[in-house]
């Protein structure tokens, strides 16, 4: 065998040279096995375009891109690219660079054209078309949303200083809130003091309820004819509705009063001499429950229902 180290050594070249070839094809998104065909396209801006970009249409790959240059007669970017020869690019269609090249992800991409017309042949050329830079119009945009920005803030701090002047440690609405609680509490801590009591209350009223209804029965003639005056009593009542709803309708435009700030609750958040009343008030009705902690006596003694019956 002279020749067959000669042999082995060209069949490992031939071997390498095609593997080499299909390794070229497959990094360039390119099929292994048809054919490819080339055309150019000119860009007024590359915006990151390299060879080895993939090319595609309608989001699937179909070539890459193998040549970007400048074109010194136009001072555009030559872009030459192949695509897989099964895929007929029509006339009347355009290319567009997309994608961020701040983030290493740019492409080119072809926007077919109708169906029906010519294909553009072998080292034909296709028209680009205008597309909007995203990272330059917001460069651009900045400083008026910086702006807006700074507006919103200052309207939050605005909010957030009239919020803590109006629940300051001095302020009218923070006193307010203060008596109300402790006028609950003091009522809390009350009717759990009086709960024998009040149970002792509910008892009787009970009894007086069995006591009520025995005397239903024993007077069901007399409850009768109640019932048919009370009939006679609803078809007043019916006229009366009707003159209801006059007042009803004065009624909605108190209520828009009230929801412009004419009203009580108005004066009440406005006006000084109104919280007075208002303040004054609550110590007063404070002052009673004091007072019927210490005598309950005093009020429940006109409760006990039982010797009504």
């Amino acid at each position: 065998m002279k020749y067959s180290n000669e042999i082995k050594v060209g069949g490992t070249i031939i071997l390498a040279v095609i593997i080499f070839i299909f390794g070229v094809r497959y990094f360039e998104n390119l099929p292994l096995f048809s054919g490819t065909y080339q055309l150019e396209t000119e860009l007024s801006n590359a915006a990151g375009l390299i060879p080895g970009n993939v090319v595609r249409v309608n989001g699937v790959t179909v070539g890459s891109v193998n040549a970007v240059a400048i074109n010194p007669e136009t001072n555009g970017v030559r872009v030459g690219f192949h695509v897989h020869s099964t895929l007929p690019i029509p006339e009347g269609s355009k290319t567009a660079v997309s994608g961020l090249d701040a983030l290493g992800v740019v492409r080119m991409d072809i926007e077919l054209g109708p169906p029906g017309n010519p294909r553009i042949p072998e080292g034909g050329f296709v028209e680009s078309k205008v597309t909007t830079d995203i990272v330059g119009e917001l460069t651009d945009r900045a400083p008026q949303l910086l702006e807006q920005m700074d507006a919103v803030v200052a309207n939050m701090n605005g909010a957030l200083s009239d919020s803590r002047t109006m629940l300051g440690q001095d302020s009218d609405l923070r006193r307010t809130l203060l008596s109300a609680r402790h006028a609950m509490t003091t009522m809390e801590n009350l009717l759990r003091t009086q709960q024998d009591n009040i149970a002792s209350t509910i008892s009787n009223v009970n009894g007086a309820s069995g006591k009520f209804n025995e005397f239903l029965e024993g007077n069901a003639d007399s409850l009768s004819a109640a019932v048919s005056g009370l009939n006679a009593t609803m078809a007043q009542l019916e006229t009366s509705l009707a003159n209801l709803d006059g007042t009803t309708a004065q009624l909605d435009a108190l209520l828009a009063k009230l929801n412009n700030g004419e009203g009580t609750l108005g004066l009440l958040i406005n006006d000084d001499s109104m919280y007075q009343r208002t303040d004054s008030l609550l110590t007063s009705i404070q002052a009673l429950v004091e007072d019927f902690q210490v005598n309950p006596g005093k009020y429940l003694k006109e409760m006990r229902l039982v010797d009504l019956f």
